[in-house]
């Protein structure tokens, strides 16, 4: 409850700061329209030239590009405005220090304290894209397949918050180690079916860097149903993350020794 709570209060304090600069509220507004704008172009383009690419075709693909705006709109909402200062400011220069003495859990406010609500604007895009790519489908979803989808989305959140923290963490082990660029350019293979890859990069997108659970399953289970196996495997996968998540970061406090570590 507490933690809740302190991300609620952030977010409030967040939006109030937005709303007092309304210029660059639009300007934001517009760069994001832009972005996915040239994402879809390059989509389309490709769809001129077939009908299905690995199997999936335009209205699927407009789905799939829909649920990863979403998903990279709550990650830059919620993740990215606490990751990025981690290795440099939390270990580095020892701000850590100040967040293990906080009457509240410390793994929380290393990963979650702070948020960029405008990046929510990305996600409000990306529905409206699932929207006009269902409209394409032809067919409205199951109500058990939204129900999947909506699952999927908080495994895939899961799974995004497990892999930036663990690679964050690292830097207990390594000051000097910065990933968040390794991170931000694997997340961008998420954007795509992961059936397009070749086979042993797909494996590594789908069991060891799970970029398949971002978007390629949300995806699956709402424009072809829900899949037991694919649920189960996600929640599992996600459970998995989160655990491994909490180890790492227990083991790289006890390394932690301070501003001058």
């Amino acid at each position: 409850m507490i933690a809740i709570a302190l991300l609620g209060a952030s977010f409030s304090m967040a939006l109030r700061r937005l709303l007092a600069f309304r210029v660059n509220l639009i300007f934001d507004v517009v760069m994001s329209m832009i972005w996915l704008a040239v994402t879809l172009a390059t989509v389309l383009v490709v769809y001129t030239a077939t009908d299905t690419l690995a199997g999936w075709s335009l209205p699927e693909a407009l789905i799939l590009i829909g649920t990863f705006q979403v998903l990279s709109g709550l990650k830059q909402t919620f993740l990215d405005p606490n990751l990025s200062w981690f290795p440099e400011r939390g270990i580095r220069q020892g701000k850590l220090d100040v967040m293990l003495l906080q009457p509240a859990p410390t793994l929380f406010l290393v990963s979650l304290s702070s948020c960029s609500p405008l990046s929510l604007v990305q996600s409000g895009l990306g529905l409206g894209v699932i929207v006009v790519g269902l409209a394409r489908l032809g067919r409205p979803p199951e109500p058990a397949a939204v129900v999947s989808w909506l699952v999927m989305i908080m495994v895939g959140l899961v799974i995004t918050w497990s892999l930036g923290m663990i690679l964050a963490v690292l830097a207990f082990w390594a000051p000097k180690l910065q990933l968040d660029v390794f991170y931000g350019s694997a997340w961008q293979l998420a954007r795509y079916p992961v059936d397009i890859y070749p086979g042993p990069l797909r494996a590594v997108l789908t069991y060891l860097f799970p970029m398949a659970l971002i978007a390629t399953a949300p995806t699956l289970v709402l424009v072809r149903g829900p899949d037991p196996a694919l649920l189960l495997g996600g929640i599992a996968g996600a459970i998995i993350g989160a655990g491994l998540t909490t180890l790492c970061w227990r083991l790289g406090l006890r390394r932690y020794t301070g501003a001058t570590s």
